[in-house]
């Protein structure tokens, strides 16, 4: 987990993204575009803890995080202190996952690969 300890007023992001490769790459994309990465995590319980900890605006949550409880989990437990935008990234965009991330209220779901152009319009309807 990378946290920073001071955030600036303006576009904060949270990357939770299992791995490593694509968060690199994701966080590279946005910070040239502007937005601060003010936490990386890579499991639930790293990125509950991070964003409890540092409140970004935006929140790009993967679904599926290789351990027993995912991303959806993690969002769920989130909600009870935060009304940040969560966008989840998934590999499949299934009904029963959209489904059972509905309660979340995700203002989007994008799908890997992910392309530049769709990562930041996404964030962009995510902070409007």
């Amino acid at each position: 987990m990378t946290m920073k300890t001071e955030t600036s007023p303006g576009r904060t992001v949270a990357i939770v993204e299992d791995e490593a490769m694509i968060a690199m790459l994701l966080g590279e994309m946005l910070r040239r575009e502007g937005y601060e990465i003010v936490c990386q995590a890579a499991t639930p319980d790293e990125a509950v803890s991070c964003i409890r900890a540092l409140h970004p605006e935006i929140i790009l949550m993967d679904v599926n995080l290789g351990t027993e409880k995912d991303g959806i989990d993690a969002a769920m437990e989130i909600r009870n202190f935060s009304d940040a935008s969560i966008i989840f990234i998934t590999a499949y965009s299934d009904e029963s996952t959209t489904h059972r991330a509905a309660p979340v209220g995700p203002k989007a779901f994008l799908t890997k690969p992910i392309r530049r152009t769709q990562l930041l319009e996404t964030l962009k309807t995510g902070l409007a």
